[in-house]
């Protein structure tokens, strides 16, 4: 009797952990960090990185600076443009991006009843490698890269 307790007691916590176990999540390595660079012509900038193994797609964070310095106290608008919802003919996992200068708008003022502001200035870009569904995204940027959003005032 004491020895069918004792097995089904050792059963039971051995079912208990194992099912611990099975259930913890396997937290893959992050993507690593692209190497990006970025350059401008006429009508847009354009961002080049390497390819990273497990991508699936990207995503190209971009700081504006509207007052102050970058290393310093500054005003920055911050926009995203990803590989997934690109309009330059490319497909999702392509390593680069082709963005106009047109899309460099932001709602400064808050008021619906106006158009958002066509930004420009100084500017810089980070890139990440992605790789969802149901995998963590916290992967590691890029280095910054740095270029300049012309004015469109003439």
């Amino acid at each position: 009797m004491k020895k069918t307790i004792l097995i089904s007691l050792i059963m039971g916590i051995t079912l208990i952990l194992g099912s611990w176990a099975m259930a913890t999540p396997k937290i893959a390595a992050p993507l690593p960090a692209p190497v990006l660079t970025c350059g401008a012509d006429d009508d847009s900038v354009y961002f080049d990185w390497n390819d990273v193994t497990g991508a699936i797609k990207y995503s190209v964070d971009v700081e504006i600076l509207m007052d102050g310095e970058w290393d310093g106290e500054g005003i920055f608008v911050k926009l995203s443009f990803g590989t997934s919802d690109r309009t330059d003919g490319g497909v999702m996992g392509d390593s680069y991006l082709d963005v106009l200068f047109t899309d460099f708008v932001y709602d400064l003022d808050g008021d619906p009843e106006t158009p958002p502001d066509q930004l420009y200035g100084e500017a810089r870009a980070k890139v990440k490698a992605l790789n969802p569904p149901g995998k963590s995204q916290n992967h590691p940027f890029s280095g910054w890269c740095y270029f300049t959003i012309p004015n469109p005032a003439p």
